[in-house]
């Protein structure tokens, strides 16, 4: 059992940090006077929403703040010196070796022309004198004690050749090789399934207690907070405005801020008001798939070959209807987006579109928008694009109409990408989708790097579509929560192909495929009830 007193030391402390960026109000700070502490062996989470100031903790801890950032106030301490007054050099040194740090995307954190072994080998060198068949050996035992079956092999793949779950593992192994005393993981489970999640999850509770590790666990998911953690500190605004043990803070918060979190990460349909149409099962079909096989050019050895990922895919999607996709990571759901959308030629079998456009919102918005250009110009090169003749008073009219129509205002077409929050970007990318009245919609993980509030305004904008244009959508995701919520039927994939599908509520309640059953139990392993000793991950 775990306990207050079951810690004792700090590793890590916390005072009167404030940080702003340059040219910013000056009034406004992004950490406003934080304080908080981290004691050795424990597992501490840090929850709220987008733009609260979680990761720029993080980043402060770390000393990867961009340059524009000014500390106006504060200490870190860690191991009885202040970061905050260490050099450049001094920061290196400290650094991966004795706090290691897990990013939220882990495809952005690999260097893609570097194999994993030199990504992983790279941490070694930095602080270590080792030979080359020790450096070798440590990386390879590392990367079984992730999980790797086939460690050897993985050494030699390039982070594209990975799935997202076994980037995360190479990450994870990388932070674990110098067995650094603190672990700071932003959002390691966001973009994964609940099966990976789950193993995840179990591994960094693992190496916890195995190496006496501390973590600064980031997360938005409020239950899986409650489940890893010893306790939890709830930020808003650059401030900690409730902390308790993880029971406390999910069964009897302080703050209403608190409680308002609870409420929208359960993602019920009659608390956000959410309502979807009811579909005519005598309607022609707006789209039609029928044994579709495809992949892609894979590499074996010097030679290319080509790797089949879809095997005879075959469903139909009514007028109006929502429609769920889940499935572990790897199995086919991203390749089978870029089939539908054109992205990727299949090998054989149909996808017929009889009732018009198909568009994509896709995973992360960060890298789907352009940087340079404003959020004017992505909405009318949606409609260039298509080769859709419009005038400019007439383009001008529906972006606009059609970025208000997703909750954002007409002063947002001159913004640029980097000057919005998550859920900005994702309405952005959702009015993309509208500029073409699409007769279908695929939302690839709409949600998965968005936090409760951003991630519910997103569904009440989803669901405001499907009622008003009669939109079909396909909504992949790993949270069950929403797929029950948001769904009426379902496809489960596995390895490339459909293992069960069916009324939303009888697949998930009543699963006959082991795929299924998988996802479920590691849905019931994340989220279910808790005691204050961490159990539930076990």
């Amino acid at each position: 059992m775990h306990t207050f007193e079951t810690f004792t030391n700090n590793i890590l402390e916390i005072k009167d940090l404030s940080l702003n960026f340059k040219g910013n109000n000056p009034d406004t700070l992004i950490l406003n006077h934080l304080s908080f502490s981290i004691r050795e062996g424990e597992i501490l989470g840090l929850i709220g929403n987008s733009g609260c100031g979680k990761s720029m903790t993080a980043l402060s801890i770390t000393g990867l703040l961009k340059s524009d950032a000014q500390i106006k106030s504060g200490s870190i301490i860690f191991n009885n010196q202040d970061l905050l007054k260490l050099n450049d050099k001094e920061k290196r040194a400290i650094r991966g070796k004795e706090i290691g740090m897990i990013f939220q995307e882990p495809y952005t954190a690999l260097d893609p022309l570097m194999n994993i072994y030199h990504n992983l080998e790279e941490v070694l060198i930095e602080h270590e004198t080792l030979s080359k068949t020790e450096r070798h050996d440590l990386i390879v035992k590392m990367l079984d004690r992730v999980g790797f079956t086939n460690s050897e092999e993985i050494l030699n793949r390039f982070p594209h050749e990975l799935s997202g779950g076994q980037r995360q593992r190479v990450l994870i192994a990388g932070a674990a090789l110098l067995k650094p005393k603190l672990l700071i993981a932003d959002e390691p489970t966001s973009s994964l399934d609940t099966v990976t999640s789950c193993s995840i999850m179990k591994l960094i509770k693992s190496l916890c207690d195995e190496l006496n590790m501390s973590v600064l666990f980031i997360s938005h998911d409020l239950s899986t907070v409650g489940n890893f953690c010893d306790r939890v500190l709830v930020m808003r605004t650059g401030e900690i405005v409730d902390s308790g043990s993880s029971f406390d803070i999910l069964f009897n918060p302080k703050d209403a801020y608190t409680a308002d979190l609870l409420t929208k990460s359960k993602f019920d349909p009659k608390v956000l008001n959410l309502t979807f149409n009811t579909p005519d099962k005598d309607a022609e079909p707006v789209i039609k798939v029928s044994n579709l096989c495809a992949g892609y050019m894979d590499r074996k050895g010097f030679k290319r070959v080509y790797k089949n990922i879809l095997e005879d895919i075959s469903f139909n999607m009514l007028p109006g209807e929502v429609v769920g996709l889940i499935g572990s990571s790897g199995c086919g759901k991203t390749t089978l987006t870029r089939a539908l959308s054109g992205l990727i030629n299949p090998k054989s079998g149909t996808i017929s579109t009889p009732a018009g456009r198909l568009a994509v919102v896709f995973q992360d918005p960060g890298t789907c928008l352009n940087p340079s250009y404003s959020v004017y110009w992505h909405l009318a090169e949606a409609i260039r694009a298509a080769k859709i003749n419009m005038t400019k008073e007439e383009l001008k009219a529906k972006a606009t109409d059609t970025l208000v129509s997703v909750g954002l205002e007409p002063m947002h077409l001159d913004r640029y990408p980097s000057q919005l929050s998550g859920g900005q970007r994702q309405r952005v990318a959702i009015a993309m989708c509208l500029m073409l009245n699409p007769a279908i919609i695929i939302a690839d993980e709409p949600l998965s790097s968005l936090d409760t509030t951003s991630g519910a305004r997103i569904l009440s904008i989803l669901s405001s579509i499907n009622r008003e244009f009669n939109t079909s959508i396909l909504l992949i995701s790993h949270n069950l929560r929403i797929v029950k919520a948001t769904t009426s039927r379902v496809l489960v994939m596995n390895e490339g192909k459909i293992v069960e599908s069916g009324n939303t509520q009888d697949v998930l309640t009543n699963p006959q495929s082991d795929t299924t059953k998988e996802l479920l139990d590691a849905e019931i392993t994340l989220h279910k009830n808790f005691s204050t000793d961490r159990l539930a991950i076990e």
